[in-house]
């Protein structure tokens, strides 16, 4: 997938565990798990329109795609993937690959405006996907073995091993930021792919990261935690939807200093002061104060700010009890914690480019009079024809297997396509460049 470099040195790369030692996990060897596990990660590939739009020789703009690559990891035999937002991107067409060859079309699901997960959904047929088990982050510990696998610089189903770095990072990326740091090997195309721990669950979605002069890793990756997926999954099985809490509060982190300063002492420094309320907010309903400091979340303890927003997001419809630093001491505040205000989710993919006619392409094309078939007289770099193979001095032959002898055969056999749904048409080529079946994307 493509990674959008952070200044300045940030890339988006882009059942229950045991806490026993190492002779406790159920895969002793890294080999043994990538085997167990493999047909539960996919890859992915996502087609989009590029910004950039060349000329064609007749004047017309072609249309310029880009096919970026990404990872993900199924989570129900029917076919739902999780991965990142940032790997579905302006996408009008999602493919993804599994393990057993099988190249199957995607749709979106939903994916997160202010977070980055996303779902897409497959369709299997009559053989159900085999669905990763989900683990429990607070039942590992820094140091724990871990497997990454992705799909990185397009080197499909790619495995790296490591170890768990850290925990709660936060790198700025979202407001919700509690990652997981590992050194296992993580590089562009690696995003949305799923972090496993030694008895075969998935503890993270690979998400980013920490590199130099945009380049690739140096062992400082990059996990959401799964437990955010499992929130997601669970409020889609309860409400058909994920549901996302709103306090409706402006926080930052309370540092030691400030928690000297502010009269709770040293080494006091964590939990979240409010720095504003927004009118008619669960937190101004309840009367949440400039200068309070939010210190536990029904009795347990906030790390910092993230750890309160995250508390929240997985909060919506509950009345919770805030545990606040007020005026020189600890008071009770009853929350009632509400949806998330406006679309937060993302459910609908990029409209694809107009395909009217063959020129949409990016292909010039040339009857021959007196010849059969139709010349490719030019390419447009990046075009939909580039990147299915056509190139100059081309003789397109057949579409499927009827023969075109002329443009106006290849524009009736590809009107016969679009109409009949088809996400793909296979033409057969021939002339300098040699023989060969291309595979054509319609756009639809």
């Amino acid at each position: 997938m493509k990674t959008a470099f952070l200044t300045p040195i940030l890339a988006l790369a882009l059942a229950a565990s045991s806490t026993a030692s190492a002779a406790g996990w159920k895969f002793k060897s890294e080999a043994d798990l990538a085997a167990a596990v493999m047909p539960s990660f996919v890859n992915i590939y996502n087609r989009h329109v590029a910004k950039k739009a060349e000329a064609q020789p007749n004047g017309d703009a072609a249309t310029a795609v880009e096919d970026d690559v990404g990872s993900g990891v199924v989570v129900s035999p029917d076919g739902l993937i999780v991965t990142n937002r940032h790997v579905i991107q302006d996408a009008y067409a999602l493919f993804v690959t599994l393990s057993d060859g099988r190249r199957l079309p995607a749709k979106l699901v939903l994916a997160g405006t202010n977070y980055d997960l996303a779902l897409i959904k497959v369709d299997p047929g009559p053989t159900p996907l085999q669905p990763a088990r989900l683990g429990d982050n607070d039942k590992m510990r820094v140091g724990d073995r871990v497997v990454a696998i992705g799909n990185p610089l397009g080197f499909a189903g790619s495995v790296s091993s490591g170890i768990i770095s850290a925990f709660h990072r936060q790198i700025g990326l979202s407001a919700y930021d509690d990652l997981i740091q590992t050194d296992a090997t993580i590089n562009k195309g690696n995003s949305g792919g799923p972090l496993f721990n030694m008895d075969g669950e998935v503890i993270g979605i690979n998400q980013a990261i920490f590199t130099q002069n945009q380049g690739g890793s140096i062992g400082i990756g990059f996990s959401i935690p799964i437990d955010d997926v499992k929130h997601a999954e669970e409020s889609l099985g309860k409400y058909g939807k994920v549901r996302v809490g709103w306090l409706g509060v402006s926080i930052q982190p309370v540092s030691e200093p400030m928690a000297e300063s502010l009269g709770l002492g040293v080494n006091s420094g964590y939990g979240a002061i409010v720095g504003a309320t927004k009118p008619d907010s669960p937190a101004a309903r309840a009367g949440l104060r400039l200068g309070d400091i939010v210190r536990t979340f029904n009795g347990d303890k906030l790390r910092d700010a993230v750890a309160l927003n995250r508390k929240v997001a997985h909060a919506a419809g509950q009345t919770v009890k805030l545990g606040v630093w007020r005026e020189g001491k600890m008071i009770e505040v009853p929350v009632s914690i509400v949806d998330y205000p406006g679309n937060i989710w993302i459910t609908k993919m990029a409209d694809p480019p107009k395909s009217d006619n063959p020129g949409d392409f990016g292909a010039e094309l040339a009857d021959r009079p007196g010849l059969d078939g139709v010349e490719v007289t030019n390419v447009v770099k990046d075009s939909i024809a580039w990147y299915a193979g056509e190139r100059a001095g081309d003789i397109i032959r057949k579409v499927r297997l009827t023969d075109v002898h002329n443009i106006a055969d290849l524009t009736r056999e590809v009107e016969k396509l679009k109409a009949s749904g088809a996400a793909g048409g296979v033409i057969f080529v021939d002339g300098p460049n040699g023989p060969r079946w291309l595979d054509i994307d319609l756009l639809q």
